[in-house]
């Protein structure tokens, strides 16, 4: 049975012009804070209550149900590829203008969101991603890209050696360890940095990549390994947030159990880091309702490979003041 992919057109971002640091330690920060600056990751609870996140599920639902190929969350008989939309990894949604669903634009609109990065920053002048959400139904694993393999890889150029952006997930259903779900290898994060100068004999002929990704490879993983570094699910509840600094290896795992995966990623950063020219490269994929990557200062935009499905937001969102500042489409 195929698998349902998309293939992805990206263009190099625009460098960011300043150096991202978090806010300056304090005893008063938040533990999830401290967390984040020791290990690298860290899970906020409770950012949504659960009537508001159970509400973004029956959301996530309609918008699967709406492209009319037969899915049906109340039925279990149409839990399977060829009844979802066009998706990576088992329910990874990065096109079909998916980044400018109301859906997804209520979400980042959340003020108790916006403050978790706010706080991180030290400031309320963001930009937020035009990201995607990851809605994963238990498939079969032959149903699933690769089998539903692990991934592992790290969201930065390995020519970045020190803090460029922190990740997050708005986590919408309880999320155990058999429900998918963010894996990280936990203590990868303090060792980004010495790996690659340890590294330097693999460096690629014609250099590190530049984008901000890049897999390891299995022997590259024993690496880790040998320092003592697990793997480890990071459970979190409906309402939760999930922030990572983008130097820990992770991925995305797809549902083993009953239940589903219903989560957006979300990633905010001081506007003031955002050159004007990707500022511009921002409002043009928001008028072509592209998608664009996890970094909202220094992101690639992701064409819509799956026009022919979907071009446009089957709900468009109707911006705010603050939300058209969080977009880039209007200054602070």
């Amino acid at each position: 049975m195929p698998i349902a992919t998309q293939t992805q057109t990206t263009t190099l971002p625009t460098s960011s012009p300043s150096v991202l640091k978090l806010r300056a330690p304090n005893a008063q920060e938040p533990a999830h804070v401290k967390q984040l600056r020791e290990n690298g990751f860290a899970v906020v609870p409770n950012v949504l209550g659960k009537e508001r996140a159970e509400e973004y599920v029956r959301r996530a639902n309609e918008w699967l149900k709406a492209f009319g190929k037969g899915f049906d969350v109340e039925d279990r008989s149409t839990w399977h590829v060829q009844n979802l939309p066009p998706h990576h990894r088992g329910g990874l949604y990065n096109d079909l203008a998916v980044g400018h669903e109301d859906l997804l634009w209520s979400i980042r609109a959340e003020p108790e969101l916006i403050k978790i990065f706010a706080e991180l920053w030290g400031t309320d002048e963001l930009l937020v991603s035009f990201d995607g959400a990851n809605f994963s139904i238990p498939l079969p694993k032959e149903e699933i890209q690769n089998g539903g393999a692990p991934w592992p890889h790290v969201d930065q150029s390995p020519l970045k050696r020190e803090l460029n952006c922190v990740q997050g997930i708005m986590n919408l259903a309880p999320n155990g360890p058999t429900d998918g779900g963010l894996m990280v290898l936990s203590g990868s994060f303090p060792l980004y940095k010495q790996f690659f100068e340890e590294h330097a004999h693999e460096e690629p002929e014609g250099g590190w990549p530049k984008i901000d990704s890049y897999h390891h490879t299995p022997s590259q993983l024993q690496w880790f390994y040998d320092r003592g570094c697990e793997w480890k699910h990071v459970d979190a509840g409906a309402g939760d947030v999930i922030l990572w600094d983008s130097r820990c290896i992770h991925y995305g795992a797809a549902p083993t159990g009953d239940n589903a995966r219903y989560a957006t990623y979300v990633c905010y950063k001081p506007a003031d880091m955002c050159s004007p020219e990707h500022l511009e490269e921002r409002k043009q994929a928001a008028a072509k309702y592209y998608n664009m990557s996890h970094d909202p200062t220094c992101a690639r935009v992701v064409t819509n490979r799956q026009a022919a499905v979907r071009s446009e937001p089957s709900k468009p969102f109707q911006h705010t003041e603050r939300t058209k500042r969080l977009a880039g489409i209007e200054a602070y």
